[in-house]
């Protein structure tokens, strides 16, 4: 039996790996140069030069292209083998393979994305896509390629039921954390402006930067309401009050799918912020950084990304094992 779901991630990895041959040769898009920007938002891969970084974009698709092409022959678990030996051969062979698309997502995740890819998001939602930056697209493109791998990877796992006891603690954690981004910006957005030095303050004191503060802090307020319904009923089955749908099955997909891309692009941008962070404190360099003591609320907030990222990714994985509980 042939594992269908490496198809997506192959054709992810075909592409990239294009796109880096293009790159090595001269072509136009090369998003890791040197920009002074791109190191202020955290970025890792920066600086690099368009030819060998190209070379070496091309030699990961090309990886990754072929190691899909394996799992997709070797199959899903257990796959299609003659005897016990070969039976258990063939799964340690898929478990090895699935564990460096593991590793590749991994990659992908820690390494690419950083501050620019979660602002973009924020700029489509506040209605302006122009503002989005290039370097932010791409970093969404190695995202669903980390996505595509982690789903590869998962795949060899053992299924498995049980509930964890620490569903409901993880999940209210996850669903609280937001108001520690939301509460300043909705204050901002009142007028009441605090920790921002004379720069920020004018720009959420007009009626545009009030807007996007309510904007950010309504988000983050709905996606911590929302949260809660990972562990409540309405999150299983709509309430019977709801117009033409009451009483009806959530759609799994429907609650995991949003939940772990929210997770992905706060722990990514998350990680970000922390590794900034301590890069400055250590070297001494916070006022070169955006990490400016005079500007302290403005970055604060955004410290919460990381654990509100990893306890939603935590919550949706508890959550998607309890509807395979209840079938």
């Amino acid at each position: 039996m042939r594992d269908k779901r490496t198809g997506p991630a192959a054709a992810w990895s075909a592409t990239t790996a294009t796109a880096g041959a293009v790159w090595a040769f001269g072509g136009p898009g090369f998003p890791f140069g040197d920009d002074e920007r791109a190191a202020r938002m955290g970025a890792v891969l920066t600086g690099l030069d368009p030819g060998p970084a190209g070379l070496g974009v091309a030699a990961f698709g090309t990886t990754a292209a072929l190691l899909a092409v394996l799992l997709r022959r070797q199959g899903g678990p257990g796959g299609q083998r003659n005897g016990v030996a070969g039976e258990r051969t063939g799964d340690a062979t898929g478990r090895r393979l699935r564990l460096l698309g593991a590793a590749f997502a991994a990659a992908l995740l820690f390494l690419v994305p950083d501050g620019r890819l979660l602002l973009a998001v924020g700029e489509v939602l506040t209605g302006h896509p122009e503002r989005v930056e290039a370097a932010a697209l791409t970093q969404a493109w190695c995202t669903a390629g980390a996505l595509l791998w982690a789903a590869v990877a998962h795949r060899g796992r053992r299924r498995t039921d049980a509930v964890p006891a620490w569903e409901r603690p993880v999940t209210l954690l996850a669903a609280a954390l937001p108001l520690a981004y939301a509460v300043p910006r909705t204050l901002w957005a009142a007028g009441l402006t605090f920790g921002l030095d004379r720069t920020a303050t004018l720009m959420v004191s007009t009626s545009e930067g009030r807007a996007r503060e309510l904007a950010f802090a309504a988000a983050a307020t709905g996606g911590g309401l929302l949260t809660l319904g990972l562990t409540q009923r309405w999150g299983t089955r709509l309430p019977s009050w709801v117009p033409l749908l009451g009483d009806r099955a959530v759609p799994r997909r429907l609650a995991t799918v949003p939940a772990t891309a929210v997770a992905v692009l706060l722990t990514g941008a998350g990680l970000t912020m922390w590794r900034v962070l301590a890069a400055a404190v250590l070297g001494g360099g916070a006022g070169a950084t955006a990490f400016d003591t005079a500007n302290w609320a403005a970055w604060a907030g955004n410290l919460v990304w990381l654990p509100w990222g990893a306890t939603l990714g935590l919550a949706a994985w508890a959550y998607h094992r309890r509807r395979n509980a209840l079938g």
